[in-house]
């Protein structure tokens, strides 16, 4: 799981807060057996990679995959909170005044594969 995480640049990728090197250690954290550290991945990753109000930045283009393809090992409520935030992306990258040249592309093949838990 979580193959091809470390060949992304992630130095060249940017998040809010500037280069998403924290990225990687985020997503990982997804993955922990302990809830505290995975719930604490997640808020760190909404707090990276959504910047609301505008901007669909370049990390989160390159994290969804990678949480496209997590979303079926994590408990409901880690899901939901991921979900909540691919949503508000998914909206900005509609109504935004910069997105991600990539978003559009990146949404359009990761929106079938998580419909079924956006019904959920």
């Amino acid at each position: 799981m979580l193959e091809g995480l470390d060949s992304v640049a992630w130095h060249a990728i940017d998040h809010a807060y500037g280069p998403a090197l924290d990225t990687p250690g985020h997503l990982r954290a997804l993955l922990s057996n302990d809830p505290e550290v995975v719930a604490q991945a997640v808020v760190d990753l909404d707090r990276t990679v959504y910047e609301e109000g505008g901007f669909v930045c370049p990390a989160a283009t390159a994290v969804l995959p990678f949480l496209v393809e997590v979303m079926p090992v994590l408990d409901a409520g880690s899901q939901a909170a991921l979900l909540d935030m691919i949503e508000r992306i998914a909206d900005d990258g509609e109504n935004a005044e910069q997105v991600d040249p990539g978003w559009h592309a990146a949404w359009a093949e990761a929106r079938p594969k998580l419909e079924h838990l956006f019904r959920d």
